[in-house]
């Protein structure tokens, strides 16, 4: 992300409970806040808590940034839908990151050793998986049961403990990196239309098209 793309205007929905949004300037938070309320009750007056803490106006705002996920479907979906109908209505760009991607890459700075694998809590007891084969080397993120993680023999990193995985290794809080890790190209994307990024095997990208009835 270039200088002239900020202040952007940061929002994180994909967690299985609650919501993030932050304004980013000059390479650093200068305003965020996070409530346990769900995306699509919380997202539009977050939103205005955040500028308001920034002394910022929505027409202040360069840029937006997004969490595809994988995560909470419903979360990313109203995240999104809500920064496309803002960058539509102000003309501003998109830029779009994959949580289990900068959870890897935070990792890898961090000093963790390739290879290994970046999880989280998926439906139905499944978890997504990012396997990182070195700095520079990351297979596409798969949704597994259990068994089929620990089958792959790898190291994991995870963003809180989780009972099944009592030797992953928990990293600390992602969100307070994102300035650093977006300074990263690979790790934002411009997205004039982001969607929410589904590893399952029925599907892969959400779409509005698979929920239209058919004449």
């Amino acid at each position: 992300m270039n200088a002239h793309d900020q202040p952007c205007l940061v929002i994180d929905g994909s967690a299985r409970e609650g919501v993030r949004v932050g304004v980013l300037a000059d390479g650093r938070w200068v305003a965020e806040s996070v409530v346990a309320a769900g995306a699509l009750e919380a997202t539009t007056d977050l939103t205005a808590e955040v500028l308001k803490k920034a002394h910022l106006k929505f027409t202040d705002i360069k840029s937006y940034a997004v969490c595809i996920g994988p995560g909470s479907m419903l979360g990313i979906r109203v995240s999104a839908m809500a920064v496309r109908t803002w960058a539509t209505l102000y003309q501003r760009p998109i830029y779009v990151w994959e949580s289990l991607k900068l959870l890897a890459e935070h990792a890898l700075a961090q000093g963790v050793r390739v290879p290994f694998a970046a999880i989280n809590e998926s439906r139905l007891k499944r978890w997504n998986l990012l396997a990182v084969k070195s700095a520079d080397s990351f297979e596409p993120t798969v949704e597994l049961e259990v068994d089929e993680v620990n089958a792959k023999g790898l190291a994991l990193v995870i963003n809180h403990s989780a009972e099944p995985f009592p030797n992953a290794k928990v990293m600390d809080d992602v969100w307070s990196h994102l300035p650093k890790l977006f300074l990263k190209k690979e790790c934002l994307k411009l997205e004039p239309k982001p969607d929410a990024l589904n590893p399952a095997a029925d599907y892969a990208l959400w779409s509005g098209e698979r929920h239209r009835r058919t004449p």
